[in-house]
């Protein structure tokens, strides 16, 4: 099933639509989602024989074997309840993979090679190619025209981390999807303003990181809590202004916290893009909080690799592959679905303490009391076998000779 023997049963396509389908069930009577988005590298470093490996990044940037996978999870209006909604999962050494540099030389008319511009050209024709940018465009509008169709009214904002921070996306949310977006601006992007290179005496634009923003605030912080660490009474202070690029409006914010003494808690400040109109200090504040959620994506992550051991599969044909891979995105989407109802069910109660959760009720150790239970079923189910049972009493009476024979045998060493 997992290999796609049985084409009919099983395939990440179909965990995908059944996500989907479930979110869109789940959540389409709210006017507003936020469906926040990342890619999320599935690292073999030790596996060379599983097919269709491509090569990702480790977290201290060394490159290793391993699969990419493109997430999401959805909150709710009140930004409460988190629901897995979608995963695609490629490998960027699949045959129809482009990277978007070789893609842009293609354009260009830059490939010499005959043969790899004409399979370029076949795969354009086709819409086969894939790459970052074209699964992105795929996914998200896969999840929009979902909840559209069952809700025409329903209001969307997409959230994302700097790896899609380009004109093009903004235009694709805003244009093409009709929805909303909250981006991470690079440092590198520039503003609308310029300045005179005294040296050259050429126009210069000057990066957003650097600019003079039209409208600021500060506002205090009685307890801010980061990376388990507690600063009493910090500051923020949320900067906002218009940005036009490619002849289209957005909203830029810029973030920064101060310790109480008034240096910087981060080196550098938050850079964020939108296109949602902001005219106030409180709706500047509301994007900047939007964004800070995105950090429940990554708990997801975690949770998925630590727990349920995402990256632990032995597999090594593509299709079990990414099988595998999207089955252990939607059990981990199981559990943030009965998240709410842990803290209620006895029986859940009492499984998280023999997980060793010693009065806290949570997924993993709900996990790990599921575990000791199939563990201890096992082994009733062991000893509960007429087989079994003959094969014990005829073992331990040797297990207890052998015993006596190796502590005689220790004795006479030590005599």
């Amino acid at each position: 099933m997992i290999d796609n023997s049985l084409k009919l049963v099983l395939d990440d396509e179909k965990i995908s639509n059944a996500l989907i389908k479930n979110s869109v069930e789940k959540l389409c009577n709210n006017s507003r989602l936020y469906i926040f988005s990342d890619h999320c590298d599935i690292r073999k470093p030790h596996a060379s024989k599983q097919e269709n490996q491509g090569k990702v990044r480790t977290l201290d940037g060394k490159i290793v074997n391993g699969y990419t996978t493109l997430n999401s999870v959805i909150l709710d209006e009140r930004k409460k309840n988190l629901t897995l909604s979608n995963i695609s999962v490629f490998s960027n050494k699949d045959d129809d993979f482009i990277c978007k540099k070789e893609l842009e030389d293609y354009h260009k008319d830059n490939i010499k090679n005959p043969i790899r511009k004409a399979e370029i050209a076949e795969k354009i024709e086709d819409e086969s190619l894939i790459n970052m940018g074209v699964i992105l465009k795929k996914h998200l509008k896969k999840q929009s025209e979902a909840f559209k169709q069952a809700s025409p009214d329903i209001s969307l904002c997409h959230v994302h981390d700097r790896a899609v921070d380009s004109i093009e996306y903004l235009e694709f949310v805003k244009d093409k999807l009709g929805d909303d977006a909250v981006v991470r601006v690079k440092k590198s992007r520039n503003s609308n303003q310029a300045k005179i290179n005294p040296d050259t005496g050429r126009k210069v634009h000057i990066k957003l990181i650097n600019s003079t923003f039209a409208n600021q605030k500060v506002y205090l912080i009685n307890k801010l809590t980061l990376k388990g660490k507690c600063y009493q009474n910090a500051k923020c202070l949320i900067e906002w202004d218009k940005i036009n690029l490619n002849g289209h409006n957005y909203t830029t914010i810029r973030a920064t916290l101060y310790k109480r003494d008034g240096s910087k808690l981060y080196k550098e400040p938050m850079l964020l893009m939108t296109t949602i109109e902001v005219n106030s200090y409180l709706e500047a504040q509301e994007i900047y909080r939007i964004y800070l959620l995105r950090s429940k994506i990554e708990s997801v992550f975690k949770f998925l690799k630590e727990v349920l051991g995402w990256e632990e599969f032995q597999v090594r044909d593509w299709e079990s592959i990414k099988n595998i891979i999207a089955i252990c995105f939607f059990v981990g989407g199981y559990f943030y679905e009965i998240d709410s109802e842990l803290t209620k069910n006895a029986t859940i109660i009492m499984i998280c303490d023999l997980g060793g959760g010693k009065g806290k009720v949570t997924r993993y150790f709900f996990l790990q009391g599921l575990k000791k239970l199939l563990i201890a079923e096992s082994v009733n189910k062991f000893i509960n076998s007429e087989s079994n049972i003959i094969f014990l009493m005829s073992f331990i009476p040797r297990c207890k000779r052998m015993l006596v024979s190796q502590n005689s045998f220790s004795e006479f060493s030590v005599q």
